[in-house]
């Protein structure tokens, strides 16, 4: 079977022919806009989830599964900023004579976006699996073990390798090809407006409603056992039923219930509309429906700065760590002061 692909443009014959416009364009005053949003935004992700990195790197107290797994969300929300926010949304980066600025350009559109944001959306449903597991079998979750560490090394691979896989299947399978010398993909021809439908679906479901799902099952699940820890405690007449809980009990349930509410209000109306903008054609053809999508997609953006905010402040080794950081910084600025006097 014969496949053809949409053909792959070229930056070098439109400069022959004086098309520098093309190529060389300057920014209109809504990609300006865009890029001052994103500037803003890039620095809010930054300052929260590398000062959570470095605490959790240089305090061995810190360096366990739970505090592990938030390090990893806070790398892959770094690393989704210098990898794609920077080039992309600040940088702007568009079809070039350089090939490798091409390749870049097209793979940060339709793999590296795609796969940073189901990597960190996978990694807050594995904070709400540990925060299942440590509930509900809370004495293997508190032994030293081989297998419990196994697990978790699963968990953090299948969270960063399984999103950059299914990211990279279009290219694999052969439905979309790398154009060397400009910024725009070849297509494959064949049932080309159906297979964009069934991806952009499925990659709805993969990168959003089914960690949602995952997530929301997990913290019914804690939010049931702490219940019922209560109430057993409650019963046995051990404490008082104002602080009847297991020791993750209500203090897992808030954490986990507040990550999930954040999450699902930045996240789901970029979702929605990306389903949406591909089954109606009406929003297709509306002239404004690129300028809906940019500003959905940055505030669904702003999830990756809430959520280390949200987890340094309800884990108490995080907030006590984040804490002293910043005493130990004010008393030797005191003591530099004092010094110079």
């Amino acid at each position: 079977m014969n496949v053809t692909y949409t053909p792959c443009h070229d930056v070098r014959f439109f400069l022959a022919l004086n098309l520098t416009n093309i190529v060389y364009r300057n920014l209109t005053q809504f990609e300006v806009e865009v890029t001052i949003m994103w500037s803003i935004l890039f620095t809010a992700i930054i300052i929260p989830n590398a000062l959570l990195v470095g605490i959790i790197c240089f305090k061995r107290s810190l360096r366990v599964h739970s505090s592990v797994l938030v390090c990893s969300l806070c790398v892959a929300n770094i690393l989704f900023c210098f990898l794609y926010i920077l080039p992309v949304k600040i940088m702007a980066i568009r079809s070039s004579v350089n090939p490798f600025i091409n390749v870049y350009c097209q793979i940060s559109h339709s793999v590296i976006q795609f796969a940073f944001v189901c990597c960190m959306n996978f990694h807050i449903c594995s904070i709400s699996l540990e925060k299942f597991i440590a509930i509900t079998s809370p004495f293997w979750y508190n032994q030293i073990s081989v297998k419990k560490s196994v697990l978790f090394i699963c968990i953090l691979l299948i969270c960063w390798i399984l999103p950059t896989f299914v990211t990279l299947l279009p290219l694999i399978i052969g439905w979309w090809r790398i154009c060397p010398n400009f910024c725009l993909m070849s297509e494959i021809k064949q049932n080309r407006r159906i297979g964009l439908q069934v991806w952009n679906i499925f990659w709805a479901f993969f990168m959003f409603l089914l960690p949602t799902i995952i997530t929301i099952v997990f913290y019914v699940r804690v939010f049931l056992v702490a219940k019922e820890h209560a109430y057993r405690i409650k019963g046995q007449n051990q404490i008082n039923s104002t602080s009847t809980s297991s020791p993750f009990g209500i203090k897992a349930v808030k954490t986990v219930a507040i990550i999930v509410g954040v999450y699902i209000i930045f996240q789901t109306p970029y979702n929605i509309y990306q389903v949406i903008n591909i089954l109606d054609k009406s929003i297709q053809r509306n002239s404004s429906r690129l300028h809906i999508r940019e500003r959905l997609f940055y505030f669904a953006s702003w999830n990756c700065a809430a959520s280390p905010i949200i987890y340094g402040y309800f884990n108490k080794n995080l907030r006590d760590g984040v804490l002293s950081l910043f005493w130990k910084s004010k008393t030797a600025s005191r003591t530099r002061n004092n010094s110079t006097q």
